[in-house]
């Protein structure tokens, strides 16, 4: 059914995109933030985002960032159906944090719902200047490169880069078989934006790496740039509008 693999298609495009359990209902003003520990660090969050498209709530996205053992565990959930189309899956990343740079070490992805279900895993070794994939851990070819970020860690560089005023980011990311792929984003303007979390001040983020399919993403500067909200179309027409409903910063 060729509406049910689209929307397929468009639950596995907002996983790379976007990214555990939900905290309190956001007031109309932000809550007071954990301070983090080293200037280079993140603060701890717990994340719930509701999937709309066209208006219609179609699904719900968490997102969760913690500190442990040295390095940080990012994950992510989903939770989506449409007619019959279902898609549940989880991603997690761990990562450390080098000179303001995102060293990824370990992601894996699980995916079950219509159609076939998929496990994917991506494992690196900056010492060695390997990467492994998939559970049998087999050496990907070809040449190292220290800047690689795996589909979730990449949005933490966005944050440091955020932090350090830059307005124009170059991402070399690996997809799921451990092949790079530059990601080429924008801050476009600032708004102030009305979300089932409450409105907030935000910078609109585009990508400009695929000129046949629109992603803006709005990030909130007083949320040390968390993602509040994500749009993807094709030709301008909505395919999901993704959107902030509750945060918990985490304190240590």
């Amino acid at each position: 059914m060729r509406t049910t693999l689209k929307w397929r298609l468009l639950a596995s495009l907002l996983l790379t995109s976007l990214l555990t359990h939900s905290g309190i209902t956001h007031p109309q003003t932000a809550p007071d933030p954990a301070p983090a520990e080293p200037a280079t660090e993140f603060l701890q969050f717990s994340a719930d985002y509701l999937v709309y498209r066209a208006g219609k709530k179609h699904g719900e996205a968490n997102r969760y960032l913690k500190y442990a053992d040295g390095h940080y565990n990012m994950g992510y959930s989903s939770d989506i159906s449409w007619l019959i189309f279902s898609d549940k899956r989880q991603e997690t990343s761990e990562f450390v944090v080098n000179n303001n740079k995102i060293q990824p070490l370990n992601y894996v992805m699980k995916r079950q719902g219509t159609g076939p279900s998929r496990h994917y895993e991506l494992h690196l070794d900056h010492e060695k200047q390997k990467l492994t994939v998939g559970k049998s851990r087999e050496l990907k070819a070809g040449s190292w490169q220290d800047d690689w970020l795996d589909p979730l860690s990449y949005h933490q560089q966005l944050v440091l880069d955020l932090r350090a005023g830059k307005t124009e980011f170059f991402y070399e990311v690996l997809n799921r078989n451990g092949n790079s792929k530059t990601y080429h984003y924008k801050v476009v303007m600032e708004e102030p934006l009305a979300l089932p979390y409450g409105t907030v001040r935000t910078l609109r983020i585009a990508r400009m790496d695929d000129p046949e399919k629109q992603v803006y993403a709005w990030v909130a500067p007083e949320l040390d740039y968390m993602l509040v909200r994500l749009w993807r179309g094709e030709d301008n027409v909505e395919q999901f509008d993704v959107q902030l409903h509750k945060l918990e910063f985490i304190t240590p």
